[in-house]
Order: C-alpha cells, then structure tokens, then sequence
C-alpha cells in the first residue's frame, strides 16, 4: 500500500510541476506520453500497437474500389487501409 501511495506521489507530482510551465496546447501531449511511457513500464503497451496508432498502415495496401455511394475516395482509401492493416 505504502509503494503504490509513494509511486502516486512521484507520478503526479512531475506531472504537476511540468503541466504548470507548458501552454495549455501542450499539456495533452505531455499526458499521452507520460501515459505511454506508465504503460510501457508496466508492459502494458506494445511497441508495434503503439507505432500502428501513430502512424497507421505501412508497406503496400491493395484498395479494393470504394462499394459505397456515401464515401468520397480519400474516406474509402483510408478506411480501407485501416480494414486491411486489421486484419
């Protein structure tokens, strides 16, 4: 009980003292890597998972020809790649 109340402590209190120097823009970013650098250290995250949610698909993706009516081209292609990558 004493370690998480202490790990707590060191885990808020950089994040405070950081947040209070940066633009109000910034602070969301420092968040989300401050979040991935907990997960991490926890084994939590997974290195390709965290490279796919920043970068999307790599490498060459077949598009098949947009089936809808609803969705412009640039929608399709996106979604699609996303669809592929996935599986």
């Amino acid at each position: 009980m004493r370690i998480k109340g202490l790990n707590d402590h060191f885990t808020l209190s950089p994040y405070d003292n950081v947040c209070r120097s940066l633009f109000e823009a910034h602070k969301l970013l420092f968040s989300f890597k401050m979040t991935i650098n907990i997960l991490q250290g926890f084994n939590q995250m997974d290195a390709q998972e965290l490279r796919f949610f920043l970068a999307g698909p790599s490498g060459e993706i077949k598009i098949e020809k947009n089936p809808t009516e609803w969705l412009d081209e640039l929608t399709w292609t996106e979604t699609a790649k996303q669809l592929v990558a996935m599986s």
